[in-house]
Parts: structure tokens; sequence; C-alpha cells
């Protein structure tokens, strides 16, 4: 399963519930206007990562990881109880077309999801909630801070002139081994290529051997491309790469790939009326952080909260 669907679930989730082990009893570890946190809640919305047995309460209150996560759950409430007030909800429906969102962008199914939640020891429920959870906010914080923000010409001319080099894309040279999903053990054809290169034989030459017909032109030479152009399964794999390396075994709905990063060069800059759009966006996006942190801190300072550890 892909790396950045682990990465989305941890972040829709902010982490995950453990079973308790007995090693604590329950308690109030905060108040928070006029709800009652307990030990335990803190537990379900978060994994307390337990490295070893704690020998007491207080040893285990103290822990800095929990006071973190204890301060990510404060804020969780403190935004569903805003969300009270402007009475704002979140339909199941809302919810299930994030989950066939996630779905789709991994070019995965609903048995395969359920499966990789099971392997990282998620419930489904607990899943289901966190996305929901993240509807909410995004909810809250429109209403909030959003409305608001205005970005005008000027302003987006001045950022596009002292960030031009932000909007000039990068364009790769690769080089190409492909394996279609058609062939037969092409899974297993993709892990020998693999091992050839690990032993050190040219690229070229493992591409000769166990690519398909239509990518050994050229020994796999790609040409230039932008990182955009390419599956999200390939975007991903080459991020880290450097001119001479190359990825492991990447699959895609068509089959196995294996990409060498041979040159990298910066593409030319695109005119300020074809990125304008972009600018905006990104300007709304980090003016409207800027205000929910604004907003967050007044709420938080203007309610009761008590922390209890």
């Amino acid at each position: 399963m892909k790396r950045i669907l682990l990465c989305l679930i941890s972040a829709l989730l902010c982490s995950t519930a453990l079973p308790s082990r007995g090693e604590v009893v329950d308690r109030i570890v905060a108040v928070v206007n006029d709800d009652v946190v307990t030990l335990r809640e803190v537990e379900k919305y978060v994994a307390v990562e337990k490295k070893s047995r704690y020998s007491s309460m207080n040893e285990y209150t103290r822990n800095l990881e929990l006071r973190e996560k204890l301060d990510m759950f404060i804020e969780t409430l403190l935004i569903n109880q805003q969300a009270k007030k402007f009475k704002v909800e979140v339909a199941d429906k809302e919810v299930e077309e994030a989950i066939a969102n996630i779905r789709k962008q991994n070019i995965i199914s609903d048995s395969e999801l359920r499966s990789q939640l099971k392997r990282e020891n998620i419930d489904y429920k607990e899943f289901t909630e966190g996305i929901k959870r993240t509807i909410l906010r995004n909810k809250v914080q429109a209403r909030a801070v959003a409305q608001d923000v205005a970005t005008d010409d000027k302003s987006l001319r001045a950022y596009y002139d002292t960030h031009t080099k932000d909007y000039t894309p990068e364009e790769y040279r690769m080089q190409h081994i492909f394996v279609s999903a058609q062939t037969k053990d092409a899974d297993a054809v993709a892990e020998a290529a693999l091992a050839q290169l690990d032993r050190g034989r040219p690229f070229g030459d493992v591409v000769q051997e166990f690519s398909d017909e239509s990518a050994k032109a050229q020994n796999g030479d790609m040409g230039f491309v932008k990182p955009e152009d390419l599956f999200p399964e390939l975007r991903e794999a080459i991020k880290l790469l450097i001119p001479g390396t190359y990825t492991r075994v990447v699959r895609t709905p068509y089959g196995y790939h294996i990409l060498r990063l041979m040159e990298v060069r910066k593409g030319q800059a695109p005119p300020f009326e074809q990125v304008k759009g972009q600018i905006k966006e990104r300007l709304f996006r980090l003016e409207s952080e800027k205000r929910w942190k604004e907003f967050m801190a007044k709420l938080r300072s203007s309610s009761y909260v008590e922390v209890k550890i």
C-alpha cells in the first residue's frame, strides 16, 4: 500500500486508539468550558506510544507526549463547541464522499482500504470519525476566518515577482523499466530486474532484458518529463531521487515500473496570468491559516481550560 495513504490516514485521524493495558486507571485530565476530559478519552483520540510500562500514574501523566496530545484533544473539543454555536454539522454522506475520494486518489478498493487500516491497528469507525473531525474543522474554519479573505491583482503580481522560481517547473529526464501487468509473473519479473540493478548491472542492459518492447526504445530513455505528467504513484516514488539513482518497483494500474533519474533542469517560468489562480489560492490559504491561529488563540484565551496533569 502506498506511503501517501499511510500519511493521509495519520493526518486525518491525528492518530488512533490503543487498547488499555490495565496499567493506568481513568481520571479527569482537563476541564474545557462545560466539558470534562478523561484520560481514557484522550487515549481513544490519540495513540500514546507506550515504550515501557509506567510504574505509576504520575509517571504516566508526566509524559510529555501525552501533554502534547492532550493539547490537540482540547483544541478539537473547542472546535466542536464552536461548531455547535455556529450550528455546523457533518452529514454521513460527506464522510462517505471523502472516503470515496481517498480510495480514488490512491487507486484502491474499499476492501483494500479496510485491510490497510486493520494492518495499522486502526478501527474503521475511528477512521471515519477522524475524517468527520477534519471536515468539521474545515467548516468551522471557513465560517470563522475565511469568508472575508481577499486578494487583489496588485498583491498577486507582487507575490509573483518575488516568487517566480516557485512557479518555474522542474523537468526530469527519466529512464524507465516497464513490465506490463499482462506479463506472466509480472511482479516477479520486475523484482528480478531490480535485483540486477542492485548488483550493479547497467540500467540500459536491464531495460533490454526485462522491459516490455514499448519501453526498450532508446534504452528506456523517456526524455524530459514534468512530475505532474506522471502517475501519482510514480510522482511520489521519484521525490527523493538524485541523478543516477533509481526507485524500487512501483506498481500502477498498468503494471510495474522502475524509474531512474538521469538529469534535472528548470523549465521556463509561466506568465503571470497563467499562474494567477494558483497564487491567489496560495495567498488565500496562507492568510486563512494565519487568521485561524489567531482565532484559536482567542478562543482558548476566552474559554475556561484547566489542565489537571
